[in-house]
């Protein structure tokens, strides 16, 4: 049997850059190509034919969920991960109807990463913290057989922030650290260092004082 084939979709060429290094160490899966946006990842998943398609929600231009409907429905058998740094219940269920077969939070292990790559590689489900309660809770209501209709996650990649971030930024504000924040929250630094870039990258600016007066002027904070 040879390498699962796994294509990393994220427009953070850091994250992308450590995912693959991961996956590279293990030696039943390999990263056969990287794409920082939907569109590119459509035309590689074409090129590569990858098992497995490790997608980031949350992209400008084509989201996440946006790709991963016309990856679906345009390669046969191809099986999609999602990642994110929110366990938000429309976006879960979203993923569920358009057919994704796993939804990875982004300050999961490795250990979690590589376990949730094998068990979709193999044709299994795989949701990681406490996602699996969505899912149970909607069991018996009619979300899962509308049809598939993804959540406008591009809204992330305009001037909408998550609560956790608002708050981070409202932490940032108030003159506090990132060590500060990440004990009050009870969450890693690196946790908080990814909420500063995506505050940043959403928001278009390169630096956390402008997010401060964009957000403030929006009245986001």
């Amino acid at each position: 049997m040879g390498k699962y084939k796994i294509l990393i979709v994220d427009d953070h060429e850091i994250f992308r850059k450590g995912v693959k290094q991961l996956i590279n160490n293990e030696g039943d899966m390999n990263v056969v190509a990287e794409a920082d946006d939907g569109k590119e990842a459509i035309q590689l998943a074409g090129d590569y034919k990858p098992d497995v398609v490790l997608m980031d929600i949350s992209m400008p231009g084509l989201t996440g969920l946006e790709a991963s409907v016309e990856l679906i429905k345009k390669f046969k058998g191809i099986k999609v991960i999602l990642l994110s740094l929110y366990d938000r219940e429309e976006y879960v269920l979203s993923a569920i109807k358009i057919g994704v077969k796993g939804y990875i939070l982004k300050d999961e292990s490795n250990k979690i990463f590589l376990k949730a790559i094998r068990k979709v590689a193999e044709g299994q489900y795989y949701f990681s913290g406490d996602i699996s309660h969505y899912i149970l809770a909607n069991l018996n209501k009619n979300v899962f057989s509308q049809a598939a209709k993804p959540v406008e996650a591009s809204h992330e990649s305009r001037f909408h922030l998550s609560k956790r971030e608002k708050e981070v930024l409202s932490a940032i504000r108030q003159g506090q650290s990132n060590k500060d924040i990440s004990e009050n929250f009870k969450v890693s630094i690196r946790t908080i260092e990814t909420h500063r870039l995506n505050i940043m990258r959403k928001l278009r600016v390169s630096n956390i004082e402008e997010c401060i007066k964009i957000a403030e002027r929006e009245g986001l904070i």
